[in-house]
């Protein structure tokens, strides 16, 4: 201690006097030294502990803070996830998605990661207590890339970052007076949500054994407008999208150049001007770049507009009501040899905006966007034959308030027939049973439609057998399905159809192509006395289809699409349905090359696809006459070309699925109703290079092993992220580079429609359709881009397929292609306290 510098400098200091004092007893003074030096050493000490403290503390607090963000953004991307997903369904009525039917319990560790319903005390401006949405507890890995991963077994993540989410509905702005909406009952008045994401540092550090923080380290919070994802608009989709056509696309449809267009303020088309001469016929030739500057003539695409009365009449001022009509009227007419005007009544963001946006949606049900407003087809009692007191007519489709949802897509189920000749049990991918017995579903409201060279109702009518008590008896979507016999009558069915009559309650007679079916100047509803008027018409419930713009099943004819939409096909389905509303067929007619066509919406019990050879007369016979029976041409056999297997990922970078696109196929050719069994082989699809312009096409038998080196293998990307390329998309496999950027080499399956900009079209010359006159764009290989527009300035998403999109569908006069919006995130906000302010969101 001595030879201590410290030591030295205090003796030289005070060691003289104390020495002095003492009269150089040095035992004395040396007592009075060591004390003073202990002294001075503990004072150095607590003061060095202080200024280490006060720089480690900061430190280690920013750490916690920092980890306490992770996990509450990922909780925040949780929240939004499920309100996206929900969106989905809330625009198709189908509001008990925003709350769940299960209780939340925290004691519960099977109900950490479930959404479920809990009561939140609230505060600032009311009292009392609020039920909100809630995820009790997720575990999140936060790893040296800085990256994150939601947890989907506890089991199995660093249990010491965890988040905890809650979310409020509102009737309007949150931040403008907008009210809670608790009521289950009343969740069609959502107009926001506010997610809440609580971040935790040692929660459960053992999973469920308390830790030591109990309060979030971290929160955040996010404000979510409903509607406002993503907007419904035009594009270059097969046929331009339209409900309806003058005549079909098959039927040497004109086609034409575009030179130039004009926008009005609204940003909706205003004007087109053609390269040629707008009434020049041209040939089905064309090639190369040539294809980016054609569409299709917009005089021939009809547009739905719902009227705000019952009798037909339209007040753009007004808002369609409950027995509201439906009319056509022509997308757009000539104004000189080169030049069209776009019609107000067909642009979606006009004075008519509101009446001419329908949804095409996973329930199957057809709905004026934005209302509880549907579609609805006449009841049992129009009828051509059968029981008693039937009214032989037709009459106009009508508005109606939107029954209960069923359908395989609401409920996340899986089509899986089997192979024999009745259903394998629940093979239909959801309770058909209890739709039936529901008296408000959509079906026993006349609300669900199947699509099969147009909109066919999803329910049927039979008949008691014959010369029996039971003969009058009407079965409604019961029972086998009958031709004409000794024994039973002619199982009826019901379709829509478009027809000139003087007012919406006038009758109907079944002729298609009374509403200028030559593309002329005139528009509908010109005349004063209504007899230009072209309605929406719903057939009597009929044995056969005649003339109602179902021209010719075996060329695929028609007048109709299906509103840029698949209603529910999809991957619950089978099917893979572009952003056009087209599926992805197995080539046109059973071709090796894959190309997309209009979806076969085979919505139950009906299957419109399955018996639509009954729909046009033919008797369930042997012999001359065959049919497609259910359940088996449902799962693929016999040559449905829009069967189409794969393996769905999940959302987010990460959720990628390595999968091959896949089909069943029927090796016997057409089935004799009554065949129990069907020889049943397999199709895959491969890609026939690995360079952008490769075609996608299919071969006889079983995919290989998914694996990266091959071309038979993608990548199935879910939702990523507002500004991902990868966005609901088929990456081939052995392209994929990481890069989620426009810098990406990745290509991705495109469905090459005509008029894209930018599009690789001269390649390929003219080998991209089955032909101009019968179009069927083919499937490709692009490079992965997160949008591109057409030549008519639309913005469109041809490598999207199986997209959720929140509207549901597509619009009137476009393609059904979704522009996305990025969500209201940008009221993202981050708080330093524990706690986000409770009287911010009122619990």
């Amino acid at each position: 201690m001595k030879e201590s510098v410290l030591w030295r400098r205090l003796d030289r200091a005070v060691g003289t006097r104390l020495r002095a004092r003492y009269k150089n007893k040095e035992s004395g003074v040396a007592m009075v030294m060591a004390l003073m030096f202990i002294l001075v050493v503990l004072l150095t000490s607590t003061l060095l502990l202080g200024i280490l403290l006060s720089q480690a503390l900061p430190y280690r607090n920013n750490a916690r803070n920092a980890q306490g963000k992770v996990a509450a953004e990922a909780g925040l991307q949780a929240g939004l996830s499920f309100l996206r997903t929900a969106e989905s369904y809330y625009e198709t009525g189908n509001y008990s998605k925003l709350m769940p039917a299960m209780a939340a319990d925290p004691s519960k560790p099977s109900l950490d990661e479930t959404y479920a319903m809990e009561t939140a005390t609230t505060s600032g401006s009311t009292t009392g207590t609020v039920n909100v949405v809630a995820l009790n507890y997720v575990p999140v890995d936060d790893t040296s890339s800085g990256t994150t991963a939601v947890s989907t077994s506890s089991a199995t993540h660093n249990q010491k970052l965890s988040y905890r989410i809650q979310i409020g509905y509102y009737d309007g702005d949150p931040d403008a007076g907008g009210k809670m909406v608790t009521d289950a009952t009343k969740l069609s008045s959502v107009k926001y949500a506010v997610v809440v994401s609580y971040g935790y540092v040692n929660r459960y550090p053992d999973g469920r054994t308390s830790g030591t923080e109990t309060d979030p380290v971290r929160t955040a919070a996010a404000k979510y407008k409903f509607g406002q994802s993503q907007e419904t608009g035009g594009g270059g989709g097969g046929g331009d999208g339209s409900p309806m056509y003058n005549m079909p696309l098959e039927d040497g449809t004109p086609w034409i150049f575009v030179e130039s267009t004009t926008a009005d303020s609204n940003g909706d088309l205003d004007t087109l001007t053609a390269m040629y001469s707008i009434d020049e016929k041209r040939g089905n030739s064309y090639g190369g770049d040539w294809l980016e500057k054609l569409v299709p003539d917009p005089r021939n695409s009809l547009c739905f507009v719902a009227t705000t009365d019952s009798e037909g009449n339209i007040d753009p001022t007004k808002s369609a009501v409950v027995n509201s009509a439906v009319r056509l009227f022509r997308k757009a007419v000539q104004t000189g040899d080169k030049t069209i005007q776009y019609s107000e009544y067909c642009k979606k963001h006009g004075k008519y905006s509101h009446l001419n946006q329908w949804v095409y949606g996973k329930d199957d049900s057809i709905r004026l966007k934005g209302t509880n407003l549907c579609m609805t087809g006449l009841d049992t009692s129009y009828r051509t034959t059968g029981g008693k007191g039937g009214k032989a007519q037709d009459g106009a489709i009508r508005l109606t308030t939107c029954g209960n949802s069923y359908s395989p897509a609401i409920s996340d189920g899986k089509v899986d027939a089997g192979t024999e000749a009745t259903w394998k049990a629940g093979g239909q991918g959801y309770d058909t049973e209890a739709e039936l017995n529901d008296p408000n579903s959509l079906l026993n409201k006349y609300q669900k439609w199947g699509f099969f060279l147009g909109f066919v109702n999803a329910g049927y009518v039979n008949f008691g057998k014959l010369n029996t008590a039971d003969a009058d008896t009407l079965y409604y979507s019961r029972g086998d399905m009958h031709s004409n016999s000794s024994e039973y009558v002619h199982t009826l069915f019901q379709t829509m159809y478009a027809q000139r009559i003087a007012n919406a309650n006038s009758s109907a007679s079944a002729k298609w192509g009374q509403c200028d079916a030559d593309v002329s100047n005139k528009q509908y509803g010109s005349d004063a006395t209504g007899g230009d008027s072209c309605f929406l018409i719903s057939t009597q419930w009929t044995d056969k289809f005649s003339d109602n713009g179902h021209t010719s099943a075996a060329n695929i004819k028609t007048y109709a699409e299906s509103l840029g939409a698949g209603g529910e096909a999809g991957w619950n389905t089978n099917q893979i349905v572009s952003d056009s509303g087209a599926c992805m067929f197995a080539g046109n007619n059973g071709g090796d090359t894959a190309v997309t066509k209009q979806c076969f919406v085979n919505a139950a019990p009906g299957y419109s696809y399955c018996f639509s050879t009954l729909m046009y007369g033919a008797d369930m016979s042997t012999g001359a006459s065959w049919q497609y029976p259910c359940p088996v041409m449902s799962n693929g056999v016999q040559s449905k070309f829009d069967n189409i297997l794969y393996d769905r990922g999940t959302n987010g970078i990460n959720g990628k699925k390595l999968t091959t696109l896949r089909m069943t196929w029927g090796q016997s050719g057409d089935r004799n109703y009554g065949a129990s069994t069907a020889t049943i082989s397999h199709r895959c699809f491969y890609t026939d290079g690995n360079t952008a312009g490769s075609w996608l096409k299919n071969r006889d038998g079983d995919c290989p092993t998914a694996s990266a080196s091959n071309n038979s293998s993608f990548y199935r990307f879910e939702y990523v992220g507002p500004n991902s390329v990868y966005n609901y998309k088929f990456v081939l496999a052995s392209s994929y580079d990481g890069k989620d950027d426009n810098t990406t080499n990745s290509l991705c399956l495109t469905e090459m429609t005509n008029g894209l900009t930018g599009a690789d079209y001269a390649s390929n010359a003219n080998s991209y359709f089955y032909g101009v006159q019968k179009y069927a764009p083919k499937v490709v290989l692009q490079k992965c881009t997160k949008q591109t527009t057409n030549v008519l300035g639309e913005v469109s998403y041809p490598q999207q397929w199986n997209g959720v999109r929140p509207d549901g569908g597509g619009g009137t006069g476009g393609s059904g292609a979704a522009t996305y919006k990025k969500l209201t995130e940008s009221s993202i906000s981050y708080a330093s306290s524990k706690y986000v302010d409770a009287a911010n969101w009122k619990w």
